[in-house]
């Protein structure tokens, strides 16, 4: 973990595989001896267990939030990238410690949700979550509403999509959907998506400023193991 002070806020910064750790760590102790955490790697079995109650939103809401923004934000910005947090003014570097998940949900100041930090800059991220059907009216009028009135700057935003097993999905909305918030006075910064093709394929789309998308084959255990095998 890395502490910056930028404009005069502290922010805790850490590799992905710092995150990650943190994410699993605490559950992994209730089922093995922190001894054996040292010595041995993880079991396989639990982690693939956790991810899955992660993935079937039987987890803490805060922990499936934070798993998932990891994840994707991991891609979209090059497997190249710290994931930071502004903490409190009361966090003292000298006395307080970050060493699990829940120092950082205590001393973490919100909002932004997460922020990467990329090529030296910072890109501040509030994470939402769409419930809806995926029609092109209700989306537009979701991020209209949450996005766009709601918020003012070059705010960036990652909108988990949890939509219905077995959903019907049309990829083209999201074309009509950047031509759409293109139009808007209101240009906020990054808005991307994150959609979980009923199991078989993970979809990473982002609408604004530019149009693009990308997939990778729905195995989120392996893409956990990828940041967790990783060398920072």
């Amino acid at each position: 973990m890395k502490i910056f002070k930028v404009k005069g806020q502290l922010k805790a910064c850490f590799s992905p595989k710092e995150i990650a750790n943190l994410l699993i760590f605490k559950f992994l102790t209730q089922l093995f001896s922190a001894e054996k955490l040292k010595n041995e790697p993880y079991d396989s079995i639990a982690v693939s267990d956790y991810i899955k109650r992660l993935a079937n939103h039987s987890a803490d809401s805060t922990d499936y939030e934070l798993y998932t923004s990891i994840l994707n934000l991991y891609e979209q910005f090059e497997k190249n990238c710290e994931f930071c947090f502004n903490l409190k003014n009361n966090f003292n570097p000298q006395v307080n410690k970050i060493t699990s998940i829940d120092d950082l949900y205590r001393y973490r100041e919100d909002p932004p949700d997460i922020i990467v930090r990329y090529k030296n800059n910072f890109y501040e991220f509030e994470l939402k979550r769409y419930r809806d059907e995926l029609v092109l009216d209700k989306i537009y009028t979701f991020v209209k509403k949450k996005v766009i009135m709601h918020y003012s700057g070059k705010s960036n935003f990652l909108i988990i999509l949890q939509l219905k097993p077995n959903s019907n999905i049309d990829l083209d909305i999201f074309k009509k959907l950047h031509e759409n918030l293109k139009k808007e006075k209101n240009q906020p910064g990054i808005i991307g998506f994150s959609l979980n093709n009923n199991n078989k394929e993970m979809i990473l789309i982002r609408v604004l400023p530019e149009l693009n998308m990308s997939k990778r084959p729905y195995n989120e255990i392996n893409a956990f193991a990828d940041i967790l095998q990783s060398d920072t």
